[in-house]
């Protein structure tokens, strides 16, 4: 009987499985023996232990060995509780769309952001950054001609001396007044005029009863009435044969080569006389008479003739404007050079060397480069042949770049200009 309970209870615990394998009824009948030779010699109250026992080994035989329908198809068909964990991550509910995974494509939205990023840029740049066709005029009234000069080109103006004046309230050199007026807004590159003051007017020395009576036409006296320079631009556009160096023969001087910038590449005939026209009208505003030995590049005249057209004249200084050479470029600045004495120079020399210094000192102040001396010299044939006192300056030297640079601003040859102007005036003010 309990045999027969038994086996019904595995019969009913086993139904509804087809084709088993061999395996797990011989693992049932194992469990059915086994049971069998336990429970024989038990009792009717241990019978609820051993079916108990006999369910639990059947089960677990039928879990490991015979697996259930739901485990044959794919995980879609299958509830998600049935699943072994090793396969939780595959599961998909049945009938659910599944979406393939796409790559994210970055370069075109970062060829997108950087053409953004240009065209701000570029609108930036217009804005703020491209500069105004319009500029607001500067104040160069009370200013100094060689300050109001650079700050009138600091601000894209073109400025230039239209007329001097007498003032009894302002030295000589400062600016009276300007055209266009200060801070009006006008174009960049407009051309600016300036009435530069000449300083007081002197005294003409007549009675004040008889003043009334003077001709109206006569020019003013100035402080250096009768006074007279030479100016010779150095170099020339053909130079001439070679020159004796002296009066006495002592030996032949080549004609001077025609030097050129380094870095410009001006020739320095042009640079010369572009200095001596700018010195000739600062001194012609002061009343003094000038000489120029050359007024143009197409000359040709030796050093003896422009000696001679100095001498003939009767002048009281014979002042040589050059730039200077050398084969080393890193020597700079300026330099003065006078005749040394000699029985050809004897007459004028202490004259010379004094112009020589009061010229190079101004020169320093004006141009703020380095000073290269003044010095004596034996072999300039114009200093030797002069029978006048005579002074060469180099304002630069074209074999250094920073000198070249310097000399092929207008600004610059200005300064030249205003210490040569400078140096003359104490020369003649200080004989």
């Amino acid at each position: 009987m309990k045999l027969f309970r038994r086996k019904k209870i595995e019969e009913e615990l086993f139904a509804g499985i087809d084709d088993e394998p061999a395996g797990a009824l011989e693992g049932a009948e194992a469990v059915e023996v086994q049971a069998g030779e336990e429970s024989e010699p038990v009792e009717e109250t241990s019978g609820a232990v051993a079916h108990d026992a006999v369910e639990e080994a059947a089960a677990d035989a039928a879990s490991e060995v015979a697996p259930s329908p739901a485990d044959e198809g794919p995980p879609g068909d299958r509830t998600f509780f049935d699943l072994p964990s090793e396969r939780l991550a595959d599961y998909r509910p049945p009938g659910a769309p599944i979406a393939s995974n796409r790559s994210l494509e970055l370069k075109p939205i970062l060829k997108a952001l950087a053409v953004i990023a240009a065209l701000g840029l570029l609108i930036t740049g217009i804005i703020f950054i491209w500069p105004s066709s319009n500029v607001r005029v500067p104040t160069v009234v009370g200013k100094n001609l060689e300050e109001a000069m650079d700050v009138a080109r600091a601000k894209g103006f073109d400025p230039s001396v239209k007329s001097w004046s007498y003032s009894d309230r302002h030295p000589d050199g400062i600016v009276l007044d300007q055209d266009p007026k200060a801070m009006q807004v006008v174009g960049k590159g407009m051309a600016m005029s300036l009435m530069v003051s000449k300083g007081p007017r002197p005294e003409e020395g007549v009675q004040p009863d008889t003043a009334a009576v003077a001709p109206q036409s006569q020019p003013a006296a100035t402080p250096y009435a009768g006074k007279s320079i030479c100016i010779d631009p150095g170099g020339q556009q053909s130079p001439r044969m070679d020159e004796w160096s002296d009066p006495g023969m002592t030996r032949k001087i080549p004609p001077e080569d025609i030097i050129r910038g380094t870095l410009s590449g001006n020739a320095d005939y042009v640079v010369n006389l572009d200095i001596a026209t700018k010195l000739k009208d600062l001194l012609e505003k002061d009343g003094i008479k000038v000489v120029m030995t050359r007024t143009t590049n197409d000359a040709d005249i030796p050093n003896t003739t422009r000696a001679d057209i100095a001498s003939n004249a009767g002048v009281d200084l014979f002042v040589r404007v050059y730039c200077g050479w050398s084969d080393d470029p890193t020597r700079m600045g300026v330099e003065t050079l006078y005749p040394a004495e000699t029985s050809f120079t004897e007459a004028f020399y202490e004259k010379s060397k004094a112009a020589a210094l009061f010229v190079q000192s101004e020169l320093l102040k004006s141009t703020g480069v380095e000073d290269l001396g003044a010095a004596a010299v034996h072999d300039l044939t114009a200093l030797n042949w002069s029978k006048v006192p005579a002074i060469q300056t180099d304002a630069g030297f074209l074999s250094s770049p920073r000198d070249d640079s310097l000399l092929a601003q207008e600004d610059f040859r200005w300064k030249v200009a205003w210490g040569l102007r400078n140096g003359i005036i104490k020369y003649l003010t200080n004989p």
